[in-house]
């Protein structure tokens, strides 16, 4: 048994995962009803077992795992992201089936790190190993921050200790397990403006911090899942209208009533000469919607925050700073240029990603 196929280290798991083999069995006559059987191992666990006919132009059996190797990665914000977050080691072993019999372990492949981020528009399928010890962001290097942000991240792909300088003040972030990111909180409070340099093996990268004033709006920061796997920050501190999307359940009665002694009335007497209610609604549920807004963007700014509206794990952080998962409405991006649109901002429609019940009547 041979693996003519297996996917490339620091491949993505949300490209096709494919693996490829061979045996001699699969065209021999005597063994009836052939198949390859192929064993998925996740972090050392078998955790999926799919059986596959040879292919029957070049009797191959071929086994793609990336939708199965996707679901063992778990990914939240928090300042690490780590093995089953960032990136999940995986093996496979094939075994043979035939004459109704299924034989050994005959091949295992090496073991393979996958990774989270994704493509758009390629030509072959690419790998994050050319970002180790670098930076995982596209976006500019100037950031505006007002002194109220308490959470404003960049990532970090380290495999090496590496050090980083907000307005001079260091923090060494320790030697790490393998291929690790750090989402880098650079917001310090600072009422002026700040340089942050992040010194790692991989490159030296300085961003020029803004501060900027609060203004007459509510101030928000949106925290997103980037295209390579990590977090980072947009402010907006622009102006946001808040609105709610309710729906409602009722049944429909008559406009009378009658007592027990047989009077009709149109009315309860009884309690504030109430109207007798026509339709009754008994049940209510309503959902939070937030629509925020940029200040003017930079073409580099627009053509960096693509990611954010596709992002699949978006964090809005409240004036209050607590931070809340929504969901981003737009369903449509312009890349906006000074050229062609002159300075422009960008508005999204949020969702609150919970939904709230009323009283029942």
């Amino acid at each position: 048994m041979t693996f003519e196929t297996t996917p490339d280290n620091f491949y993505s798991v949300n490209d096709p995962l494919v693996y490829v083999v061979y045996d001699a069995n699969a065209i021999d006559v005597t063994k009836t009803n052939y198949k390859y059987v192929a064993n998925l191992f996740v972090e050392g666990v078998k955790v999926f077992t799919s059986r596959t006919f040879p292919n029957p132009d070049n009797n191959r059996g071929i086994f793609d795992f990336g939708a199965v190797v996707r679901e063992y990665l778990t990914v939240s914000l928090k300042p690490v992201l780590v093995v089953n977050e960032f990136h999940v080691n995986c093996y496979v072993t094939i075994q043979e089936e035939y004459n109704g019999t299924i034989g050994g372990v005959v091949a295992t492949s090496t073991t393979k790190t996958f990774f989270n981020h994704y493509n758009g528009r390629i030509e072959t399928f690419t790998k994050l190993n050319n970002y180790t010890n670098q930076l995982i962001s596209t976006r500019p290097f100037t950031i505006y921050l007002t002194q109220s942000t308490n959470k404003y991240f960049i990532p970090m792909m380290a495999n090496d200790a590496f050090d980083v300088y907000i307005d001079g003040n260091v923090t060494s972030y320790g030697g790490t397990a393998y291929n690790e990111c750090y989402n880098i909180n650079i917001a310090d409070g600072y009422n002026h403006d700040y340089d942050v340099n992040i010194n790692a093996a991989g490159g030296n990268y300085i961003f020029n911090v803004k501060v900027v004033c609060e203004g007459l709006y509510d101030n928000y920061i949106l925290h997103f899942l980037n295209k390579f796997g990590g977090f980072e920050s947009m402010l907006f501190n622009k102006a946001s209208k808040r609105s709610f999307s309710i729906e409602k359940k009722s049944y429909q009665q008559k406009p009378y009533r009658v007592n027990g002694s047989g009077i009709v009335s149109v009315q309860d007497v009884t309690s504030y000469a109430k109207m007798w209610q026509q339709k009754t609604t008994f049940a209510s549920k309503f959902s939070e919607k937030l629509r925020v807004s940029t200040d003017w963007l930079t073409d580099d700014e627009y053509k960096w925050l693509y990611q954010l509206v596709v992002s699949p794990l978006v964090y809005l952080q409240d004036v209050d700073g607590t931070l809340y998962p929504v969901q981003i409405t737009n369903t449509n991006y312009d890349v906006n240029t000074h050229l062609q649109n002159k300075l422009s901002n960008l508005s999204l429609d949020l969702e609150f990603a919970t939904s709230y019940k009323t009283q029942f009547t």
